[in-house]
């Protein structure tokens, strides 16, 4: 976890007074492992009930997130649906592409030089950040857990020096808000009940998200009004429940129960002998039985009867409706190759990626784009936006087959726009005359 120290100590301009100080001679480090000792012996799973929950939900409504974000950590972990959900839509939007364009319209002020200027700058930036394509799904993963909280890691001297080098991570446990419309503060200890009216007086201004010690501009922030979180933890809790009177259900039914009925006249002073024999047999350990005894199994039907895995499959649906926004409502095993299942999978969660990617692409374009342009390039437009997306093989295709047809009916295409376009690097070759000849 990164201390408030470390926070502090890369935000230049900050007064020494104002920057959180270490005491007892130890370093950053230790107070930080000493600080996280009770988060690794807090287990937020045990006692966990729907009243519990919901007065937690109730905590985060006020800003107190640390918690609720503790909870979820362990919820991301065990819920294996919820789990899965995650991993497709990251792995969905690993797969597209980055880029920095040019406005097809040019804002007021702008040229084309100072927009290819901004371009070659920009795009070198994003190239120097070492961890985008992780930061890009942290971003994303504000859909599940409310918000997202990154700050610019800058390079200290250097050629590269005051480029941004990271965009770490903050732990989501580590904020505090003060109310649903208010700053955020930075909570390392992950103090729980710090929320509205109580983040100032108990955290102070210096750890205020926007304040002289942590501006804004040093920070990319991304918010969601209506999180997966609620819906995902309360499927969660009744999937618990479900799951352990399941496992009580088979232990007791899960092998029926038999009931001997032994035969008349047991001789005088066999009854015991009787009796431990038919014990054995009624609790399935392999045994005989004298001639004329019978067995029943009275719980045997009752194991067809059991609701449980229904209502297990309703709160996996809940938490697959929720986050596939209604495209799907479970999330099964693919059925061959290219089609059914398979495919239709495929297509949904290419589909939410590329929902995600704009999301995601407009929070770099005002945290990241125009701070950095803004620094680079001081009283000019911006004419230049960071795009996350995939490009289209359909439409390539469609592209290719198009200008085929236009250079047949003799009209010649721009290979600069076509390459853009389709992302290939493309020139105009003059065709050589036939040599009849040779």
């Amino acid at each position: 976890m990164l201390s408030a120290a470390h926070i502090y100590e890369r935000v230049p301009g900050v007064p020494r007074e104002e920057r959180a100080v270490t005491g007892g001679g130890k370093s950053a480090a230790e107070i930080i492992r000493k600080s996280n000792l009770w988060r690794d012996n807090y287990n937020p799973l045990r006692g966990l009930t729907l009243a519990r929950l919901i007065a937690i939900f109730e905590a985060a409504e006020r800003g107190a997130y640390a918690e609720l974000q503790l909870l979820l950590r362990k919820v991301e972990k065990r819920y294996p649906v919820l789990k899965a959900l995650k991993s497709r839509r990251l792995a969905a939007l690993e797969k597209l592409d980055w880029d920095v364009k040019v406005f097809d319209r040019l804002p007021a002020g702008g040229t084309a030089a100072m927009a290819a200027r901004q371009q070659t700058f920009l795009k070198g930036r994003y190239e120097l950040v070492k961890n985008l394509r992780e930061a890009i799904g942290q971003l994303a993963l504000a859909e599940f857990r409310g918000y997202a909280i990154l700050q610019k890691h800058r390079y200290q001297h250097g050629v590269n020096d005051g480029a941004v080098a990271e965009l770490y991570w903050l732990e989501p446990w580590c904020w505090a808000k003060d109310g649903y419309y208010g700053d955020f503060f930075y909570n390392e200890d992950s103090r729980i009940g710090i929320g509205l009216g109580s983040c100032a007086p108990i955290l102070g201004e210096v750890n205020r998200l926007g304040g002289r010690a942590l501006p804004r501009a040093a920070f990319v922030v991304r918010e969601v009004e209506s999180p997966l979180y609620e819906i995902a933890m309360t499927a969660f809790v009744n999937w618990l429940m479900a799951r352990k009177d399941w496992a009580a259900f088979v232990e007791i039914f899960g092998l029926p129960n038999g009931v001997v009925i032994m035969p008349p006249n047991i001789a005088v002073g066999r009854e015991v002998d009787y009796q431990a024999a038919a014990e054995k047999v009624a609790d399935g350990v392999s045994g005989a039985l004298p001639h004329g005894s019978d067995i029943k199994f009275p719980t045997a039907n009752l194991r067809g009867e059991a609701p449980f895995e229904k209502y297990c499959d309703v709160q996996d649906k809940d938490v697959v409706l929720a986050g596939t926004g209604g495209l799907l409502t479970m999330l099964s095993l693919p059925h061959g190759l290219g089609h059914g299942a398979s495919q239709q999978h495929a297509e949904v969660f290419e589909n939410i990626a590329q929902a995600d990617a704009l999301k995601v692409s407009e929070v770099l374009q005002t945290d990241f784009d125009r701070v950095e342009l803004a620094a680079e390039f001081p009283g000019e437009p911006v004419c230049v936006y960071f795009e996350l997306a995939a490009k289209d093989n359909k439409d390539v295709s469609t592209l290719a087959d198009t200008v085929v047809k236009l250079e047949s009916a003799g009209l010649q295409s721009d290979a600069a726009e076509i390459s853009a376009l389709t992302g290939l690097k493309l020139k105009r070759v003059t065709p050589q005359p036939l040599n009849l000849n040779s």
